[in-house]
């Protein structure tokens, strides 16, 4: 991720895609180490699903909390 988007491999190649934001979903268990450095960074971050309440995966909660929350940016 930098100022020109998100680069990313797909099938063997290299792709950028223009975005501006980016949402990361991933694993079963909080890791608040990516957290920490968008805040160094002076990045906003948002912690829904699992990430902010990992005792009960809910993927439906995490799902409407994703709606809701792309909704706002």
């Amino acid at each position: 991720v930098d100022a020109d988007g998100l680069l990313i491999r797909h099938e063997g190649a290299e792709q950028r895609l223009a975005v501006d934001q980016v949402v990361v979903c991933a694993g079963q268990e909080p890791c608040d180490a990516l957290r920490a450095e968008l805040a160094a960074l002076g990045r906003t971050c948002h912690l829904i699903g699992g990430s902010a309440e990992a005792a009960e995966l809910d993927a439906k909660r995490a799902i409407e909390q994703g709606t809701r929350l792309a909704l706002q940016l």
